[in-house]
Formats: C-alpha cells, sequence, structure tokens
C-alpha cells in the first residue's frame, strides 16, 4: 500500500486548515467567536525591558495589550507602559499576588478617582491601576529605573514598535488558516476571531491603530505573491477594500480613520472549511481538558482528583487522546519502541571519502549490535533505557556502499520540487539497490509498510554543514503523484544520517581510532523512536536542562518524561493529599519509579500535560562508570509541560506535543514554555540531598507550585521524601 506524501508533509509543519473564504461584503464583523489570550510578552519586548530595566516584569494575561516607552515627566524618570483592555478587576487582584520580589509600599488616588499601587523592587518602581473607560476594564502598569541619574529615553519617539506576530499569534494562524501573512509594523495591534453569520464565515481579524496611509499602501505591496483579485467599496461606511488569494488563503484589508484614529484592519480566511451548504460557517473547534482556545490542549483549572491516603495511581494508558508517542501526529508510521525493531545499518562509502575497510564495518556492528566488551552500544543501551521492553534486532550491511556519484553531488542535489534534499534521493538510490538482492519487507517488524529504522553511516569526514554533521530527518522524496517510492512493498519514513567518525570522538576530536563512542548514534537513535532534543536548538543561550540529558549533551540514562512518551513507563504516583503524604521512591534505574506534582490533572491528557516529575537519581545502571550527569545520588525534579496541540487536516484529526526546548526567541521553532527543565535547590543546585526541601516553585501560568517535600533518608536502593501542602 503506498503512502501519499502529503501526510508526511503535515505532520512536519504542523499544518492545519480550519477557516473559510466568502467575500465581505459590508462593515466588520462584530460578534466574535474566540479572543486570542495574549500569554508573554514577545521575545523582543522582553529583550526591550531588560536593555533599559535590566529586567523584565511579570506579563498579565489579557485579550488587548500594547506596551510602549515614555519620556521622563515633573513625576517620573522615562520607563514603560504597559496597558492591557478586557481583564476584570478580580484579574488585577490576582496580578499583584504575582508580584514576587517587588515589596508594595503605598497607594493613592489621582484626580480621576482611580487608585494606584506602588511597589518596588531594588532600583524599579512599578505603579498600576485598574479602571474602565465606556464598557472597557483597562490596568495600566508604569515601571521605571529610579536611577537618579536623570530621564532614559529608551526608544527614538518613545514608542515601542511591534514588527512581527508573536509566537502565540502564528500558532493561531497556523490552528485556523494553515499559512500566515505579512506583518505590518504598528505600535498597537489586536487579533482576533470573528463571526458574522450574514456575509462571513470565520477567520482571523488583524486590527491596528496608528499607521499611515502611506504605510498602508506600503504593506500592500508585500502581497506581491498574492493573486490581486480587485477592490470594492463598502456601501454602508464608504471603505475601499482590497482582496488578495494564495491558494486556499483570502485576505481582504482596508485603511480607514475614526474620531482622530487611523485603522487597518484585515481579514484572513481559508476557503478550506467553508460550509458545503454555504450558509452555516459552523463552529471552530473546542478542545477537551483546556480552554476554549482550541490550539493547545491543558490541564489549566482540572483541580486534583481525588486518592486514597494523599496518592493518587496514574496510569497513562487511561489516557483517551494520545497514550504515547504512537498516537502523535508527527510520528505516525515511526519505529516501534516496544519489542523487537528491526534497524537496517548502511555503511556508505563515497569514492571521494575516507577509505574505511571491512574493520570499520566490524566496529560499526559493535556499536549498533549486542555487544559485551565495549561501552553501550545502541542496542545495549535502549534494552537497559526500556527496562528489557525493547531489544533492536539490528542489521549492518557486510559492505560498503558505493554511490553512483561523489558525495560533493548529493551535497548540493535537491529534487525538481525542491522539497527533498541529496541524502534523501541517495536513501532511495540505495533501497532501489538493496531490493535487487534482498528483501526489504524484513525491516518491517510491525506490519506497516514502513521500515522500522533506517540508519545510513558515511565515509565522510565531520564538518559544520548539515551533510557532514549527524541528524534524523524524515523522507520527502516522492514521485510525481506525490506516493514515496516503494521496493518489496515497503517504503522509508525516517533515517539517521552520521558520519563513522563519531564514533571516534574524543575529547573534540574526532581522530582517536581507539575511541568507542558511540553518543551520537545513541542520541540520533532517540529521534527515530520519537525523543525530541532538549538543548537549546536555537542557540539563543536557554539551557534548560544543563546539558545533562542523553536528548541533551551528555550520555547517561533517558528523562523520565522521555520513557513516559514512549511508553516504557506507564504508571506513576500522584500527590494529592491534604496534608502530608511520606512516599518511597526506588532507584529510577532499577524500574523508573517516579512521583509527580501538579497544581492541576487531566486523566485524559495522561503523560501530555504540565506536571513536576520526582525520582531517585543513582549512578547506576546506563549512570554508571562515569557516564553519569551527576557525582552523587539524589532527588531530581522535572518540570514537565508537554501541552498538546490539536491539527485538523483534510478532515483528520492529530495531536501533537506542542512546547520544546528550542529558545522562544527563536521565531521558526520557539515557544514560550520548555517542555523539560530541572527544578534546582535553593542553592542552585541539581540534587536535592537528605534535609533538602523543595524550594517556592511557580508553574507557566504563573501559579505556585501546590505542594513541597523534604528529603528525610536515602539509602543505595530506595530514598523517603515527605510531600506536604503549602
Amino acid at each position: 500500500m503506498k503512502k501519499l506524501l502529503t501526510l508526511l508533509l503535515f505532520v512536519m509543519i504542523g499544518l492545519s486548515l480550519v477557516g473559510c473564504s466568502l467575500t465581505p461584503d459590508g462593515p466588520a464583523p462584530t460578534v466574535p467567536l474566540i479572543n486570542h489570550t495574549y500569554t508573554s510578552f514577545t521575545p523582543a519586548e522582553k529583550g526591550l525591558l531588560t536593555q533599559y530595566l535590566g529586567t523584565d516584569f511579570p506579563f498579565l494575561p489579557n485579550d488587548h495589550y500594547t506596551l510602549e516607552g515614555y519620556t521622563a515627566t515633573d513625576d517620573y524618570e522615562a520607563g514603560f507602559h504597559l496597558r492591557t483592555v478586557g481583564n476584570t478587576k478580580a484579574e488585577f487582584e490576582t496580578y499583584k499576588t504575582r508580584l514576587q520580589g517587588f515589596s508594595p509600599v503605598s497607594s493613592y488616588t489621582d484626580d480621576a478617582d482611580v487608585t494606584w499601587f506602588c511597589y518596588v523592587k531594588g532600583n524599579l518602581i512599578m505603579d498600576l491601576g485598574c479602571y474602565t473607560i465606556g464598557s472597557d476594564t483597562i490596568i495600566s502598569i508604569y515601571v521605571r529605573l529610579n536611577t537618579g541619574n536623570g530621564p532614559i529615553n529608551p526608544t527614538p519617539g518613545s514608542t515601542y514598535t511591534y514588527t512581527d506576530w508573536t509566537n502565540d499569534d502564528k500558532a493561531l494562524f497556523d490552528q485556523y488558516i494553515g499559512a500566515r501573512i505579512p506583518f505590518l509594523p504598528n505600535n498597537e495591534y489586536a487579533i482576533e476571531g470573528y463571526y458574522e453569520e450574514y456575509d462571513f464565515e470565520h477567520g482571523l481579524c488583524f486590527i491596528t491603530v496608528g499607521n499611515t496611509k502611506a504605510e498602508f499602501d506600503a504593506y500592500l505591496t508585500k502581497y506581491d505573491s498574492y493573486t490581486n483579485e480587485g477592490t470594492y467599496t463598502d456601501e454602508t461606511y464608504g471603505d475601499l477594500w482590497y482582496c488578495f488569494t494564495k491558494n486556499d488563503v483570502v485576505v481582504d484589508l482596508t485603511y480607514y480613520t475614526e474620531d482622530g484614529y487611523s485603522y487597518v484592519s484585515v481579514y484572513v480566511y481559508s476557503a478550506l472549511s467553508k460550509d458545503p451548504d454555504g450558509d452555516d460557517p459552523g463552529t471552530l473547534p473546542t478542545q477537551p481538558g483546556g480552554s476554549a482556545n482550541a490550539d493547545v490542549l491543558t490541564n489549566d483549572g482540572k483541580g486534583l482528583p481525588n486518592g486514597s491516603n494523599g496518592i493518587y495511581n496514574v496510569n497513562f494508558k487511561d489516557a483517551t487522546l494520545v497514550k504515547d508517542v504512537h498516537d502523535q501526529g508527527y510520528y505516525l508510521d515511526g519505529c516501534p519502541t516496544i519489542g523487537a525493531p528491526a534497524v537496517l545499518v548502511i555503511p556508505v562509502g563515497f569514492s571521494d571519502g575516507q577509505k574505511l575497510t571491512a574493520s570499520h564495518i566490524d566496529k560499526l556492528e559493535l556499536a549498533f549490535g549486542e555487544n559485551g566488551d565495549y561501552d553501550y552500544s545502541v542496542d545495549n543501551f535502549y534494552k537497559i533505557s526500556s527496562y528489557g521492553q525493547m531489544d533492536l534486532d539490528v542489521t549492518v550491511l557486510d559492505e560498503w556502499y558505493v554511490p553512483a556519484q561523489k558525495s560533493t553531488y548529493y551535497e548540493k542535489l535537491t529534487d525538481s520540487e525542491g522539497n527533498a534534499n541529496g541524502d534523501q534521493i541517495l536513501l532511495d538510490e540505495i533501497l532501489a539497490s538493496l531490493s535487487k538482492t534482498m528483501d526489504l519487507s524484513k525491516f518491517d517488524s510491525d506490519g506497516n509498510k514502513v521500515i522500522d529504522a533506517v540508519v545510513m553511516i558515511n565515509n565522510l569526514e565531520i564538518g559544520e554543514d548539515n551533510f557532514h554533521w549527524a541528524y534524523r530527518y524524515w523522507n520527502t522524496y516522492a514521485d510525481s503523484d506525490g506516493y514515496f517510492y516503494e521496493y518489496d512493498g515497503v517504503t522509508a519514513n525516517d533515517f539517521v544520517w552520521a558520519s563513522y567518525y563519531f564514533l571516534q570522538e574524543d575529547n573534540g576530536s574526532y581522530s582517536n581510532s581507539n575511541a568507542f563512542n558511540t553518543y551520537t548514534y545513541i542520541h540520533e537513535f532517540g529521534h527515530v523512536l520519537g525523543a525530541d532534543d532538549y538543548y537549546d536548538t536555537s542557540d539563543a543561550g536557554n539551557h534548560p536542562m544543563d546539558g545533562y540529558d542523553v536528548m541533551d549533551s551528555m550520555l547517561g540514562d533517558h528523562s523520565a518524561y522521555t520513557k513516559f512518551n514512549l511508553g516504557w513507563i506507564t504508571q506513576s504516583r500522584l500527590v494529592v493529599a491534604n496534608n502530608s503524604a511520606t512516599l518511597t521512591l526506588e532507584d529510577f534505574s532499577k524500574n523508573g519509579d517516579t512521583v509527580i506534582l501538579a497544581n492541576n490533572w487531566d486523566p485524559a491528557l495522561g503523560a501530555y500535560q504540565e506536571y513536576y516529575i520526582v525520582v531517585y537519581y543513582t549512578n547506576k545502571g546506563l549512570n554508571a562508570n562515569g557516564n553519569g550527569y551527576f557525582d552523587r545520588s539524589g532527588i531530581v525534579v522535572y518540570h514537565v509541560n508537554a501541552s498538546l496541540f490539536k491539527d485538523v487536516y483534510e478532515g483528520e484529526t492529530y495531536y501533537d506535543v506542542y512546547n520544546n526546548n528550542t529558545d522562544a526567541s527563536d521565531t521558526q521553532y520557539g515557544t514560550k514554555d520548555n517542555l523539560l527543565e530541572f527544578v534546582t535547590t535553593s542553592d542552585g543546585d541539581h540534587i536535592f540531598d537528605v534535609g533538602d526541601t523543595l524550594p517556592l516553585t511557580y508553574d507557566d501560568s504563573g501559579n505556585k507550585l501546590g505542594y513541597t517535600f523534604t528529603v528525610t533518608s536515602l539509602t543505595d536502593s530506595a530514598a523517603t521524601v515527605t510531600f506536604t501542602k503549602r
């Protein structure tokens, strides 16, 4: 059975098309279907605050906000003004409790009868007040640096200019439209969903305030890659609308002035979700287990379930949406993580590469297969890490495959559509050749018509460009009809590409022929199984795991979350005690024993929500013999935010983990919350010793974790920890 490439491309880019198209005729829609909630400053804004104030300050979640600089007055030195619209007085009171590190000093009432609350933190002074204008609730927050050295002028004109969508907004476009439109730089904007029963089906509305007509005209030129469908005039208001289309996306936009302000309104919708009847816009999807925004599924507001003796027994297999990595959209047709997956290792010997012989293949067999003479092979490592639940069936070809062309040819090669690169085209070349002499279907252990795992080890020197580095990537090479090339009834879904010389890595050098360093192969095979990178892939300086994970930059065992994700640990204990509970934790390397802490828990989401994992770390098993992360045993705590993202494509619904460990300043891949990070002691250490207590900890919504713990004992095989409700 052939497999279409389009499904693979969908799961690679997280494409979701939910929206529809009718040409607008009349005033702007006035009944909102959804209001997108902003939950964080943009990375650029955080940088601006840090540059001029030395730090940022807690964000107030809201439906519409502006952040701008202001110049000195008789009362203030220059600083920043955050103004939100749509919050309630109760949300304002909650926000004041989140000003950790700020001390309240006074309050006063101004001439407009607004009460202002004053806080200080070092040299920072914050004034904040809540008031109403018409039907809107406004919250204003002024933050300034009290240097005593005169005013600071943050930006020319004292106004911050938005230059790109926030990551939240990008996710909103990806979820409901399936594409993003050009951004219009501005000083104030809002994006929201809309619904108008007569003229529009559902889509997104982008409104800016303060742009000039010249800026609007310049913005129109950014649609040069779209088809210009012409203009029309709104009969009610006389506004001139411009209409553009690109594939299935329709964009209508106009410029107008009102009450002395200038506005740009942009409406975006997708033709793919137009109701068959043509007159019913339907409803946007809702998300079980979370809020009504329908993009990210969370356990927010779920509370904790009831348990016995302060403990709720978690079974991740009870999850209704995603039980483990096999149920995730991006992992469809991936390598099995239980049983005996078939691994095909192909030595690739380019004619212009280094001269490697049969003895090097012998070493590859030791590196990937079962052996007892060297440090961990890939098979040995994963047999231990999975607690014996996975035993790789490795086949290393006994000859170097010599490609038809030199490496420089494949390095520059792409297919006619520009979708596949030389490594993918070479993979197809190799499979076509091998199918003439062997049955490739034997490498499909689960019968899904996809080879379980393909590893290509080349004879090229290691370099910083992709072709000379190590990675796992999807196979996107397909025929003109979008089908994968198929041999012996099977296709290749993804593959590992790496140099032989990673095996010789020793203290930053790749020339030690006596070395046996399998870390790179083990790391990349973790991706084959469905594990993410836990280092900052944007190189922006974010270090949520500090290198301490095999999916970061050290060897050692996989984390508890990774084992939840791969289905190797299916049970845990969630603390739900009203007062306290004392629990014993066995050595994690023995059987994967864990305890979970959380403010909220949704059994339907299983391992894919926000929580904390407590484990007893020891220098045993995969952490022994100098391979471990830490120099002593103790309690280790992980913070997980594995919330799911819902995708709908061609009528099918898929779920993938939303967050990763890429810094949010990476605008292509960054998310505002880390997938996995350490919680450290009050001294900044990663290990909690006897007597250590979990410090005050906040979840990604800014709420205090409702439990703390104290380590009461550590033995050779177990730890005793007392958990107490705050």
